[in-house]
């Protein structure tokens, strides 16, 4: 029988994109109203927010029942992608992005993204933004069957890079996202203003800024 692999386990940084590591989310709200204009249909705030967190196989179906879209769900899709897609290469790294990803890797931690956006679109950013070589790995929401708010993003995260979710920490900017890190056992950092702070889940402890974790995301 095979002994078990008893290499131990890294401690972790795994951060969401849109909203947390990429300064994304005005780009993306301009393509979620641009999306629905183009049917005729028009969005809100509280929507947006709604939708800020779940894969875009997700959200299109919400948009599509809610506002009674013409056309397939893939056709849907495709277009809002792109949409999406280029949104993001109008989005620059968050302010913190590149001091906090260097505090984490002086410290020897593994660094992932954990995003509900396609792998590839996530990587695309990464480059064009010069983040790139700071990321270990990215797992995208087209990578697994449950996406956030379920824990297995992070799961999946954690087994790649072979961390202990007791050890690892996360970085959201939603309740989704906020929710999946913390069912998965990771210490969740929530980027959110102190007026924004109702209905997170418990465990969560709040911070204003990415540099706001530089001394407080500790060595591995």
């Amino acid at each position: 029988m095979p002994e078990a692999d008893a290499s131990p386990l890294h401690s972790g940084l795994f951060l969401d994109l849109d909203g947390t590591l990429a300064d994304s989310v005005a780009a993306l709200k301009n393509a979620y109203h641009s999306f629905l204009a183009s049917f005729g249909a028009s969005g809100d705030e509280a929507e947006f927010q709604r939708l800020n967190g779940p894969p875009l196989g997700e959200i299109i179906e919400r948009l599509r029942m809610t506002h009674k879209l013409p056309g397939t769900p893939a056709d849907l899709l495709q277009k809002y992608a792109a949409m999406v897609s280029q949104a993001h290469h109008s989005a620059r790294p968050a302010a913190g992005a590149f001091e906090l990803l260097a505090h984490a890797r002086e410290r020897g931690l593994k660094i992932a993204v954990v995003t509900s956006s396609p792998k590839l679109s996530a990587q695309g950013w990464l480059a064009v933004a010069g983040l790139a070589d700071k990321i270990d790995d990215v797992v995208g929401g087209d990578e697994v069957t449950s996406g956030k708010p379920a824990a297995e993003p992070y799961i999946r995260a954690l087994r790649r890079l072979n961390c202990s979710a007791a050890l690892s920490h996360a970085v959201e900017d939603s309740r989704i996202g906020a929710t999946a890190a913390v069912a998965a056992g990771l210490k969740t950092w929530a980027l959110a203003p102190p007026k924004d702070r109702a209905g997170w889940p418990g465990q969560v402890v709040f911070i204003e800024r990415l540099t706001d974790l530089l001394g407080r995301v500790p060595a591995c």
